[in-house]
């Protein structure tokens, strides 16, 4: 159930880099901002369609986190946004655990990923939940939607993240 809650904070994290404060990416393999963007964005456009789902978002993170939908995949792709959000009622996912996963799969610098996370956390309780998941994505269609078509194609994903990644 994890997997549910880590969707997307630090893809859709901040709406632009004030909302980090001043930490700047950095990262620990001298990757930059935009091999970073690409990578995510490849990852997450596991169909290729030049369109990020929630569902996208979702295996992302699931991925992320080490767990393997394996058979529930195909479950997770038939829900409707409710039913993920009903199935992630409850579970969260701590600050550490998440930053140490993003930071080994990424290696983004923890002061940039703290930061982001920080951003999100709501309830300031040290906690993701569903509902700030869900916030944070809606943020991401406001901010990223630059067609308003309610969709977040690959171009307006890589924008969106260039506002997080690149200025602080």
């Amino acid at each position: 159930m994890m997997l549910y809650i880590c969707l997307a904070f630090a893809v859709f994290g901040a709406s632009t880099a004030q909302d980090i404060g001043s930490i700047c990416h950095s990262n620990r393999l001298q990757h930059t901002e935009d091999q970073v963007i690409e990578r995510i964005v490849q990852m997450m456009n596991t169909d290729f369609d030049s369109v990020i789902s929630r569902k996208e978002v979702l295996v992302f993170f699931a991925e992320l986190m080490g767990i393997q939908l394996g058979g529930l995949i195909n479950l997770v792709n038939d829900m409707t946004n409710e039913q993920l959000l009903q199935a992630a009622a409850g579970v969260s996912i701590e600050k550490e655990s998440f930053s140490h996963a993003w930071h080994a799969r990424f290696h983004d610098n923890y002061d940039f990923v703290y930061a982001t996370f920080d951003r999100f956390d709501i309830s300031n309780d040290g906690l993701i939940n569903a509902l700030e998941i869900e916030a944070i994505v809606n943020s991401a269609l406001a901010h990223g939607d630059k067609n308003h078509d309610g969709k977040l194609e690959t171009e307006e994903l890589v924008s969106f993240l260039e506002s997080i990644y690149k200025n602080c």
